[in-house]
């Protein structure tokens, strides 16, 4: 039962150890406390509606479901509540995702557990919680933007187009893609097409190739 004058946490990750060591780590802190906690996408969204948490900890990577389309809806549903993403990823390839996405921040689990606890009271502010390295390459992309042109590589990839690369990198099928992301084999054929595009590849099997590699290489899930 929280107090008065504490604000309230929703945990949304698909480790329960995880789980239960956020909880006792918030709970340790006066102004805060653990209200709730999901293992996925639908049962976080199922909850809200009737616990109505002040703050949501969440992490990008959930066993049936995307981290970046949760927070997604739930800035649709509750647009005042602030989502941080806590996460293994590294924040360089996933932060600024997550931040398009409307989270007010991204704290990395090899962080200190003081970090979370700083992110969590910054966003309450109505702040964003970056690392300093994140944040000056979010600048330095921002001032140089007209030098340096269109965004290319990996980063001017659509979340959804982001989400079939990975999959694609862990060599899975575009028929079973398909059936992962409830899409059609056509729609995943004209993701595959657009990734090519983008990346500058010629072939499937260039594209395989790569993203078999970029999976191995950057520490996505």
């Amino acid at each position: 039962m929280t107090e008065l004058n504490q604000y309230t946490v929703f945990i949304v990750d698909d480790h329960a150890v995880v789980r239960e060591g956020l909880t006792k780590l918030i709970n340790q802190e006066a102004d805060m406390a653990v209200c709730g906690e999901a293992e996925d996408g639908p049962s976080a969204l199922g909850q809200l509606f009737d616990i109505k948490p002040d703050l949501a900890v969440v992490d990008i990577s959930l066993s049936s479901s995307s981290g970046l389309d949760l927070i997604k809806g739930m800035k649709l549903r509750y647009p005042a509540m602030p989502v941080i993403v806590f996460s293994m990823h590294e924040e360089s390839i996933y932060a600024e995702r997550a931040l398009r996405a409307g989270a007010s921040g991204y704290v990395m689990k090899s962080e200190a557990p003081a970090v979370l606890i700083a992110a969590i009271r910054k966003a309450r502010q109505g702040k964003i919680h970056l690392s300093e390295k994140m944040t000056e390459q979010l600048l330095y992309k921002a001032i140089h933007k007209n030098e340096v042109g269109a965004e290319d590589g990996i980063g001017s990839l659509s979340d959804r187009e982001f989400q079939v690369f990975q999959l694609i990198g862990k060599g899975i099928a575009s028929r079973q893609i398909a059936l992962d992301l409830n899409l059609s084999i056509k729609t995943i054929d004209a993701f595959r097409e657009n990734i090519k595009r983008k990346l500058g590849l010629r072939s499937a099997t260039e594209l395989t190739r790569y993203a078999i590699e970029s999976v191995h290489s950057k520490n996505f899930e």
